[in-house]
């Protein structure tokens, strides 16, 4: 029995030896093309066993057993588990995420999937960017993101102005933070659209929270690409024309002079033109005289891949392009090194790196203003080749201006970082990232002496031969250290973030400026000029901030998700009571299709409720504010001098950060397979402790104080539908997706901490003396603050009868708003401002076949613009056709005021509805068939043409019912930039 028994033991410790028995597997990872996935991450549960693939894509994994299973993973592709079996090579494919709810998505200090994220997050696809013809990926973006708000002028090398869920600040900035590979910039004016992999927007204090005093007006993060698999080089090209469209009927030479002698007539004077003189007028168009059909190109060439232990990517893009005004052009090189070094299976090394070259010449936009007022009856030039002008007005001639006045800006940028990261376990990663962000810009501009003639005799342009020469240095460095735990237990799936980060910001300017420096390219020098009358100013900045953050980010079997964030900062901005802050947050969601319950129906495929509250901050101020400026001085006394000093500037010493909490509310869904999918949010943003320059009465000696004293409110929903669907065959796809946004935006409360104060602001300057805009509790930032009018005085008696006992026939009825009998500036409404009661973009394509179209429209509802070129009026300008028409005359009461020479009163005449729809890109491309890329050789071969800016739908009377200028006096056309289509031929070669 023992002998039995002894042997039934030897037999079972052999059985359990056999199985036991371990071996070395091995095989590659690829995608569904057989592209390799290098970096792909292979880890046998239970056991310390990991691995990642090589360049190739090959991996080995060794002292499994059969029976283990191990789990493939790769960024953007489906995790996969594979069980080992008897076979000892395994050729793994992996799926690429299917449902855009699934997808993996950038945020503060790593990524993570969206369905495991409780905050609101937009992104676009790279090749969304990647072959829009824009100078910057926020052009691209516009209409395609809710609650993000793109305004650009069109101008070359121009970014545009971003709000995200609406403007939160007066003087702290109303542009989101942009984060270019983990490096904080302000200016991604130097990223070309090839480059780009990702672009994502965090929009709610869940997201944004991690960034601390930076977040409070979003976040942009931006990730350039990186190399995978084999070499890959890719070519693109695009070129076309920048022209003006939506251009404005001007009146001609002889309807300009009858109302310029209208106007002398009834102002008492004699008129300028006889009869006989205005038959005989000829019409200088001054619009068409300064604007031109400019060349766009743009070019980019890359190579990337891995080799060895390496991954790299290498580009280099070339943008140049000629804007509509004559001289205005822009150059762009930019030259980027992407590498990541594998030193062993758990550390890697890498840099980011770009170089960036910039140089524009900018004539000055108020030559479209000029083009605009200036009298038709005159030619550009005389017979003796003299620049012309009129003494009927003192309007300059825009060509003299572009000729002989140059302004050339330079830049020169190294933005990028050097990293190093280690995988102390496989669920534990340290990475530690030096940002570097310099710049170097120089500008110089110039005035040449230049002869104008009249009617009065010749005038030499007195603003003659004066150089200015301005130099600025920016140095920005931060430095991020942060620990990446990273585990799931059974149904538990943990990832805290741990962190520190320091930043460090320095800059310097110097302008200087002479007169009498002779006119030549190469001899623009200030030494060369008079010393007398020579101007010199040198200012600088130093900030420093240093700040503490963690995350969490868990979630329970799929379903049930809760992210918290608490980021301590502290900011050199302030005094040192007010130093230190902490911008805590915290969300959860719901991930309910993962319920059992929501397993018996297959109408809904997917639906997510979410909701986060949490704090940001904004320190977006100049250093020393709250600091007390003296200003000593020699004062003589009876028998000798006494040194005195004397405030020169009133401050706050307790000067504090602006504070914004946000409530932010959702659902997601998807349907039929997730072909229709949407998203419906609510937020509520409420900054606390805004930074506000109250007015002071004159008897302080300041113009201003700039103290913590009101609140913002910005309220506001989201919707986005999206629907996707292709043909059985795959010949036949397409998409269609629309999104819409609604803000309400309200200075709720402003204290006038210092007695007298004069809590508003008032901007919006028309240059004739007059304003537009005041910002006011109760009202919009940048609220439009006019006078109302009642149509026209049509008699005598009307005007015995108002307030206005000295106007004319003829003239603006302005309402008496107070009813004291006068009219002055109490009597001024509030009338609405350019912040649109909504916003939305519709985005169409189809692919069928080696065909593939596309459209993008976006468009703003229920803003206000005023049409300062209109209102802007001294005497003897010209007007446009519409006004001219509209004008009173005995025979024409229409509404609009008889011919006039004075400066109008900023009304509501002026003012006009903002509404427009603008068809931003239509793009159609032909795919060549794989059997011709194989004939030459090539991955990818596409020629495509593209119109952006083509049609624009509006009521506005002026040149562009986009009007980006600051927070508080957008939508005022004045000096401001026409609009402006591209018609583009492309062409896209892969090899």
């Amino acid at each position: 029995m023992k002998f039995k028994l002894i042997t039934v033991f030897v037999m079972l410790l052999s059985y359990i030896g056999m199985a036991q028995e371990t071996k070395t597997i091995s095989g590659t990872v690829t995608d569904t093309a057989d592209v390799p996935l290098p970096g792909a991450q292979l880890k046998v549960q239970g056991k310390e066993i990991f691995t990642v693939t090589d360049f190739d894509g090959n991996f080995s994994l060794e002292e499994v057993v059969e029976g283990d299973t191990f789990k493939v993973t790769f960024l953007g592709f489906q995790p996969t588990d594979i069980t080992v079996g008897s076979q000892d090579q395994y050729n793994i494919k992996l799926q690429e995420e299917a449902s855009a709810l699934n997808e993996v998505v950038v945020i503060g200090y790593g990524k993570a999937e969206s369905r495991d994220l409780a905050g609101t997050i937009s992104n676009l696809k790279a090749e969304e960017i990647n072959d829009s013809p824009t100078t910057s990926a926020l052009q691209a973006a516009q209409g395609k993101l809710p609650g993000v708000q793109v305004v650009n002028d069109g101008s070359p090398g121009s970014v545009g102005n971003v709000r995200i869920r609406g403007a939160i600040s007066v003087l702290g900035g109303a542009d989101p933070l942009y984060v270019v590979d983990g490096v904080i910039t302000q200016d991604i004016s130097g990223i070309a659209n090839s480059d780009i992999e990702s672009f994502d927007v965090l929009k709610d204090a869940s997201s944004t929270a991690i960034y601390g005093a930076r977040g409070a007006n979003g976040v942009v993060l931006i990730t350039t690409k990186s190399g995978k698999g084999k070499m890959k080089i890719s070519l693109s090209s695009t070129t076309g024309i920048n022209t003006l469209v939506n251009g404005v009927d001007m009146a001609n030479a002889q309807e300009y002079a009858r109302y310029t002698n209208e106007a002398l007539v009834r102002g008492g004077n004699e008129p300028a033109f006889s009869d006989a003189e205005i038959g005989g007028l000829q019409t200088t168009d001054w619009m068409d005289q300064i604007t031109r059909e400019g060349l766009y190109q743009n070019y980019n060439i890359s190579v990337s891949g891995s080799k060895e232990d390496v991954d790299y990517y290498v580009s280099a893009n070339y943008l140049d392009e000629e804007g509509i005004l004559k001289d205005n052009d822009y150059e762009r090189l930019t030259v980027r090194l992407n590498n990541t070094y594998h030193l062993t299976e758990n550390i890697r090394i890498g840099h980011n790196v770009s170089l960036v070259r910039q140089r524009g010449f900018n004539p000055s936009f108020s030559n479209f203003t000029n083009a605009y007022k200036q009298s038709p009856h005159i030619p550009v030039r005389d017979e003796n080749g003299n620049y012309r002008s009129t003494n009927v007005n003192n309007v300059g001639n825009p060509v003299a201006n572009i000729e002989n006045n140059k302004n050339v800006n330079e830049q020169v940028r190294i933005l990028g970082n050097a990293w190093g990261e280690i995988d102390i376990f496989d669920w534990l990663t340290y990475r530690s990232s030096l940002g570097v962000n310099v710049l170097r810009e120089k500008n110089r501009s110039y005035g040449a002496r230049y002869i104008v003639a009249n009617e009065s005799g010749n005038q030499i342009n007195n603003q003659n031969q004066i150089l200015t020469i301005r130099d600025y240095d920016e140095e920005r460095f931060n430095w991020d250290n942060f620990l990446t735990f990273d585990k799931k237990f059974g149904k538990h799936d943990i990832n805290l973030t741990l962190g520190l980060t320091s930043e460090r910001i320095a800059s310097e300017e110097l302008e200087a400026a002479r007169r009498g420096v002779p006119p030549s390219d190469n001899l623009l020098y200030l030494g060369i000029g008079e010393q007398e009358g020579q101007t010199i100013t040198n200012e600088g900045d130093r900030s420093s901030r240093l700040a503490y953050f963690s995350r969490l980010l868990y979630n329970f079997d799929k379903r049930y998700v809760f992210n918290a964030t608490i980021r301590r900062e502290g900011s050199s901005k302030f005094a040192e009571s007010q130093r230190i802050k902490y911008y805590p947050s915290f969300g959860v969601a719901w991930n309910i299709d993962n319920e059992e319950f929501f397993s018996n129906q297959d109408f809904l495929s997917n639906l997510k409720l979410r909701g986060s509250y949490g704090l940001v901050g904004n320190d977006r101020i100049d250093s020393g504010l709250f600091l007390q400026l003296i200003d000593f001085s020699a004062y003589p006394f009876p028998g000798g001098v006494a040194i005195g000093g004397s405030s020169i500037q009133q401050y706050d010493e307790n000067l504090t950060w602006e504070t914004t909490t946000e409530l932010d509310l959702g659902i997601e869904f998807g349907l039929l397979d997730n072909r229709l999918s949407g998203e419906f949010t609510y937020y509520d943003k409420q900054t606390d402790d805004i930074l506000f320059p109250l007015a002071l009465p004159q008897t302080s000696g300041d113009d201003s104080f700039v103290t913590n004293a009101g609140s913002i409110q910005n309220t506001g929903v989201e919707f986005a539908l999206n629907w996707s669907d292709a043909s059985e065959s795959g010949d036949f796809s397409y998409n269609i997706g629309f999104n819409i946004t609604k803000n309400e935006n309200e200075l709720t409360n402003i204290n006038p901490v210092i007695a007298n104060a004069t809590p508003f602001i008032d901007s919006g300057d028309l240059e004739n003396g007059q304003i537009v805009t005041r910002t006011v509790e109760g009202n919009e930032l940048g609220t439009f603050w006019l006078y109302k009018t009642d149509g026209v005085f049509e008699n005598q008696t009307e005007i015995d009868n108002s307030a206005q006992p000295g106007a004319k026939v003829g003239d603006f009825r302005y309402v008496d708003t107070n009813g004291d009998g006068s009219i002055t500036q109490t009597d001024r409404q509030y009338m609405g401002s350019y912040q649109p009661d909504f916003y939305y973009g519709i985005n169409l394509g189809v692919t069928y076949k080696q065909v593939d179209f596309s459209t993008s429209l976006f468009g703003n509802s229920g803003n206000k613009v005023f049409n300062g070129l209109r209102a802007q009026r001294f005497s003897g300008e010209n007007i446009d056709s519409d006004l001219f028409g509209e004008r009173y005359t005995a025979g024409n009461t229409n509404g609009g005021p008889a011919a006039f020479n004075e400066v109008p009163l900023p009304s509501d005449y002026y003012l006009e509805d903002g509404d427009f729809l603008r068809v931003n890109n239509i793009t159609v491309g032909y795919n060549f068939s794989e059997n011709i890329l194989e004939a030459v050789q090539l991955s990818r071969l596409r020629v495509y043409a593209t119109a952006q800016n083509a049609l624009t739908f509006t009521k506005y009377s002026g040149f562009n019912p986009e009007l980006p200028r600051g927070i508080l006096d957008s939508g005022l056309e004045l000096d401001a930039y026409p609009t402006t289509a591209k018609f583009l031929l492309g062409l896209n070669i892969d090899f």
